[in-house]
Order: structure tokens, then sequence, then C-alpha cells
């Protein structure tokens, strides 16, 4: 529904056209099954053969009785011309039934080019608002196949009406202009009227957008689970219930309107219908009772008119919805079409990658400011850092202080608005894509887990290619070995409920050690760590920290957290806010002065003090101490 109020409003200039669109979903259709591409081309001479000689065997009866002729022969004729309209409508019928059943599974080629593109386009697209919208509308078209499932059958259907309209024309103009134009300017009126009330169609379907918008959006609440607290204590149900009624009752409304206008364009069609048939209908009787044709040729051109009708109205029929189809396809196009912002083509070389990951990774950002598209303002301003390698980086600041988003472009993710990225004195422009990608490792507070087995999650490789030993050291530096080893499957064991039957879920801080292995097991010359001590108890993280500093032998390291006392086995300290570094050093030389990070470590520590004592109390009581949610975690969070 919202999909078709978007066709329909989608005023603006497309960029490809539709004979464009029509030519590339052909192409599309000959890659994926070259079986259906000849096949909707081939079908238009056994539908327009079959159709013919429908029209010409009432005629052709007429004709040798009148002659007179033996009965045995008539058998005999009537039996051949049978015989050859079974064959074409057989070969049509199987054509268009292997046709529509792999039309309709076209849009698993469009979904598949789709699930590839997505994963491998430019990360910061997947951000951006506008493009939002492009991968959005793709996804619709590649998940239920709107508008490309059935343009490869409607083409090979326009070509049936339009090979019939110029066959069926010619045999009528023949005989008669006037009859062809009797026919043509009827059927112009009536399909005049569809296109109109089309038209008001489309401008109903934008008044649904709101009410529908509304009716999706109170739909996906009431079967989130989130959600679901929410309406059961503030007893939402009733209230909710009354905007979706109030929003069913709306398109119900509009649904009639958009009806009652089809109505009055098919009773109008009907009176249109019978007069174009009376007047077809009298002028061929006018000219069989003039001798100028026969009565055999009045049965035949009776057929002709008829035939002519459903063909002429077909092909306009299926211009009109080529529209819809060629934005579906357009929608399509510009998504695969998306052009790579990062160099995908020759990089620095196996060579100098070799040299980087063996000498180790200098990283440095020189006068690097950077704002989110759309954005006047900078999120990060100026920005000038060299870590050295091997050197341990703590990334802190409070909400909004650019952390993230100084990570990603770190990453990769995001391109500079100003300044530059360097390793080892390269800049980043110099590495195609991979190899940069290559040299980074990151653990991610909303990192994700695909539904296969633990190894595959930890190594992103098959069995037989993991390298077990760098695996084992992963796993025991991260603090995950104990968890994996009493697994009844190891490292066969599959993840994620929703998908598999029988996976395994982890608590929150066994994840995270997961994720750290994982993290570790790319070998990797940098190496960051966004929170990865959040779901920790205080003995899993000091163990944690202790491991960072074995896995960080020889590799550049930035780690982030919102508890100070955490960053103190880091060789460095960089406090930002509002987008700028201000404030570098170590733990105790930041503390010594009167520093903006010794003030937010005096804020952190007396609130630690205060959940201390809180737990202390509790023991002396004998009551469970639990942490409250969100605390813990206020002032410092991402």
């Amino acid at each position: 529904m919202l999909y078709m109020s978007r066709v329909y409003s989608d005023k603006a200039r497309r960029k490809y056209g539709l004979v464009s669109n029509y030519i590339y979903n052909m192409k599309a259709a000959k890659e994926w099954d070259k079986k259906l591409f000849w096949g909707e081309i081939l079908l238009v001479a056994p539908t327009v053969g079959a159709s013919l000689l429908g029209t010409w065997l009432p005629s052709l009866l007429v004709k040798e009785l009148s002659a007179g002729i033996e009965m045995r022969q008539l058998i005999r004729e009537i039996a051949l011309l049978a015989i050859v309209m079974w064959a074409c409508n057989a070969a049509a019928h199987m054509m268009t039934e292997y046709c529509e059943m792999e039309g309709d599974f076209i849009n698993a080629y469009y979904a598949r080019k789709y699930v590839k593109k997505i994963m491998d386009v430019d990360y910061d697209y997947l951000e951006d608002e506008g493009y939002q919208k492009i991968y959005g509308n793709a996804w619709r078209v590649a998940r239920y196949g709107q508008g490309v499932a059935s343009a490869v059958s409607a083409l090979s259907g326009f070509l049936s009406c339009a090979v019939g309209v110029a066959l069926y024309g010619i045999l009528l103009a023949r005989k008669s202009v006037l009859l062809l134009l009797t026919v043509i300017i009827s059927l112009s009126v009536s399909l005049g009227l569809l296109a109109f009330v089309r038209k008001k169609h489309g401008e109903y379907y934008e008044r649904l957008q709101l009410s529908a918008r509304k009716e999706g959006y109170i739909t996906a609440q009431a079967t989130d689970s989130a959600a679901g607290k929410d309406i059961r204590i503030y007893h939402l149900a009733d209230w909710l219930l009354e905007k979706y009624d109030a929003s069913l009752e709306e398109m119900g409304r509009i649904f009639g309107v958009i009806h009652d206008w089809y109505l009055f364009r098919n009773i109008s069609h009907a009176f249109l219908q019978l007069l174009m048939d009376g007047a077809a209908f009298g002028l061929l009787v006018y000219m069989l009772a003039g001798g100028k044709i026969t009565a055999a040729e009045f049965v035949f051109y009776i057929g002709l008119v008829s035939g002519f009708s459903v063909y002429f109205e077909g092909a306009l029929r299926q211009v009109m919805g080529f529209g819809n189809t060629s934005a579906s396809i357009s929608y399509m196009r510009e998504f695969l079409d998306t052009e790579d912002r990062w160099n995908r083509g020759e990089g620095v070389g196996s060579e100098v990658m070799e040299k980087l990951k063996k000498d180790g990774i200098k990283l440095e950002l020189k006068n690097l400011s950077f704002a989110y598209p759309g954005s006047s303002k900078l999120t990060l301003e100026d920005i000038n850092v060299v870590i050295q390698p091997g050197e341990k980086v703590a990334l802190i600041g409070l909400n909004g202080a650019g952390k993230t988003t100084l990570v990603k472009l770190i990453c990769g993710f995001y391109h500079p608005t100003e300044g530059e990225i360097r390793i080892n004195d390269i800049p980043i422009e110099r590495f195609n894509r991979e190899e940069w990608y290559s040299l980074m490792a990151v653990l991610f507070q909303d990192a994700a887990l695909p539904a296969v087995t633990l190894d595959e999650n930890l190594t992103s490789q098959e069995s037989e290619e993991i390298d077990r030993e760098r695996l084992e050291n992963a796993l025991k530096l991260s603090g995950f070995y104990d968890v994996y080893e009493k697994l009844p499957e190891k490292g066969r064991t599959l993840l994620v409920r929703e998908v598999n039957e029988g996976s395994v879920d982890f608590s929150g801080g066994e994840k995270q050690k997961m994720l750290f292995a994982r993290t570790l097991y790319l070998d990797t010359p940098v190496v960051i760590l966004d929170e990865p001590t959040a779901a920790l108890d205080p003995i899993a993280e000091n163990e944690l920290y202790l491991n960072y500093g074995k896995a960080m032998k020889n590799r550049t390291g930035i780690y982030i957290s919102h508890r100070l006392s955490s960053t103190r086995f880091c060789d460095r300290i960089l406090l930002l806010e509002h987008g700028k570094i201000v404030e570098e050093g170590t733990h105790d030389s930041l503390l010594a002065g009167k520093t903006r990070y010794a003030e937010l470590f005096e804020v952190q520590s007396r609130y630690y003090k205060d959940e201390d004592e809180r737990k202390r109390k509790s023991e002396l009581m004998g009551d469970a101490y639990q942490v409250k949610e969100g605390e813990g975690r206020g002032i410092f969070d991402e």
C-alpha cells in the first residue's frame, strides 16, 4: 500500500527511461534464465496464431457449407484446423506457465543482487537518510517482486497485443477503414476514461499515506516485545486500538471513493462497448446487404472486430502499467548503480601490506574535521593525533563528544570533510578498501552474530581453514576459553535461536568475551575496542585489562571506555569534548593538575564510592545487592 503511494506520487523526473528500463529487465531475465527470455519473445507467435485461427474457423465453416462441400471433406478440414489450433494453444499454455513461474521468481535474481550490494556498498551510505530511501525502495522491489516480477510477462503480453493489433488492424483496414476507425475511436474514449480514473486513483492513494503510516506503526508496536511492556503497564491497548480503527476507517473511506470511480468507468465502458458493437455490426450488415461482403466474410469481420478490441485494449492497458513497472526497475537500478567512494581498484600492493603488518602501524590524523551530510555543524574539528606502533591510546569523552564518529573515520566507514588520515605516512586514499579493512579489527558495542556455528562466528572461516593455534590463543586471552570448552559441540555449536533450533545463547558478559576473541583472531596490526567491559563484572574486567596488554603486543590499540579508572593501562589518554581533543596525557599526569579529566574522574569516583557503600550495607543486612538499571554508565555513555 505504501509502495503504491510512493509510485503514484513520484512526480520527479526519473534517471532511467521506460524503454531503457525494459531493456535492462529483459537482460536481467536473460541472465537469470535464457529459456525465460526466449520464451517470452517466442510466446507471441502461438498466442496470436491460435487467436487468428479461432477467428477464421467460423468463417471457414460458413464458406464451405455455402459452397456445398462434402461433409467428409469438411470434417477433415475442421480436424486439421483444430489440431493446428490445439498445437498453438498447447505451446502457448506451456510457454506461459513456464514464463509465469520463472518470471515470478525473477525477484530472487534482484534479491541476490540487492543482498550482495547492500553488504558491499560503502558504509556511510547506510547512515545517509537520503540513501535510506533509495535502498528501502529497492528492498521492497527485491523482497516482494513489486513491478519486476510481472515486468517480463507484461512485456510479452504487450508484444502479443501489439502484433495482434497490427495484424487484425491490417485485415480490417483492407475491407473498410471506416470500420477500423469506428472501433479505434470507441476504444480510445473508453481507455481515456480508464486513464482518468487511474489518475484519480493515484491522487487518492497519496491521501492514504498518513493513515497507512499510522496503521503500520501501530501494527509494528503491537508485535514489538519492547513496546509490549509499555502497552500493558500503561493500559495503552484500548487507546491504540481506537487509533488503529480510526486509521482503518479513513482508509476504507478512501478506498470506497476509489471504488466509485472505477464503477463509473465500468458503466461508461459498457455503454461505449454497446455503441461500438452496434455501429460495427450495423456497418457490416449494411455491407452484407449491399453485396460488398459475403456471409462468410461477415462472420470473419465480426470476429476481427472483437479480436481487435481485445488486443487494442490489452495493449493500452499494458502501456498504462508500464509506468509503475518502470518505477520499480528504476528504484532497483538506482540502488545497484550506486557509485563507490572508496578506492576499489589498485591499492598499495601486497609487498607494502606485508611490511605494514610486520613492522607495525603508525596512525596519523592530520587536521581532521568531519560533518555529517546535510549538516553545517562539524562533529569533529581539527583533530591532530599521531599514534605510534604498539601504542595503546584511550579515547574518552561525554555523550556526543565524537568518539564513535572518530572511530568510524579511522575504520574508513566515513570520509573526512577536511584533513587526512595516514598509516605510516601513506594517505588512506592510496589504499583500496579491502587493504584498509584488513589492517583493522574492531569490537563494536552493537556487534552482530550471524546464525552460523560458533567457530564460523569467531573466525569467519570454514572449519578446515581455521588456524586452531591462533583461535585457542584468542580464546584464552579473551577469557572465553573455559566457556568454549564446556560446550558439548564446542566450535560446532549453533548460535541465534531465532534461526537455529537448539542453538546456544550467551550471557552479556560471555558474548562480550566471545566478540573480543573474534577481534583478536583477526590478528591485525590495529585493534579498536569500543566499551569492551560494559557487560563484565569487576573480576572479569580486570582480567581483560591484563590480557589486553598481552594481546596488544606490537599492535596499535585504541580503547574507548566510560570508566576513567579503566584507562590506566593505556600509554596515553585523549579527552574529547564537542568534537575537539581538549586534553591528552597519561592517567597520572592528567590527575596531577587542575584538568577537565581530573574533574570528571572525581565525579565518577564519588559515584563508585557511593555504589560500594550501598553494596557493603546490603551485605551486612543479608540482602542481595543489585546495581540499578542504567547506573555505572551515566556520564560517559555513547
